[in-house]
């Protein structure tokens, strides 16, 4: 579930305060709020703007992109391993390897999340957790339909 804050600024309390050495204080009381997606800011002064939420599928396709990408470069000579692509992004080896796993996901479970159709229980969490390689099992896993013959 995504959460946000807005902040709500109380500007009929807030209050300046001039000091000797000539720098200025400003105390502004905020009210945080959870509401669902995005830190924003709203002022008194601004009308509220409608905000769209953040799309629930985009962290699992940027990290799709990220796995196939390290795949590549990987396949090209760029990175020689799992380990050289974690020491040059600067980020765990147990990230990238969980990351990685990724490209072995069915082809057609990865177009269904590259094309937003994935089961709402198939979130990058889910996909970071260990998963069968068989793509069958994957798809009776991750709650896609199996076609019966």
């Amino acid at each position: 579930m995504y959460q946000h804050r807005s902040i709500a600024l109380d500007l009929e309390n807030q209050k300046v305060s001039r000091h000797s050495d000539g720098t200025i204080s400003i105390y502004i009381p905020i009210t945080f709020k959870r509401a669902g997606g995005r830190n924003f800011i709203m002022t008194p002064t601004e009308a509220v703007q409608k905000y769209d939420p953040p799309n629930e599928r985009e962290p699992l396709i940027n990290a799709l992109i990220r796995a196939f990408a390290w795949k590549e470069q990987i396949d090209e000579g760029i990175f020689t391993s799992i380990r050289d692509v974690a020491k040059k992004e600067k980020i765990s080896e147990s990230f990238v390897s969980r990351v990685f796993r990724l490209t072995f996901l069915a082809p057609d479970i990865i177009e269904a999340i590259l094309d937003g159709r994935q089961p709402k229980t198939l979130t990058l969490t889910e996909c970071m957790k260990p998963f069968p390689i068989e793509w069958e099992a994957q798809r009776i896993k991750f709650g896609f339909k199996i076609a019966e013959v």
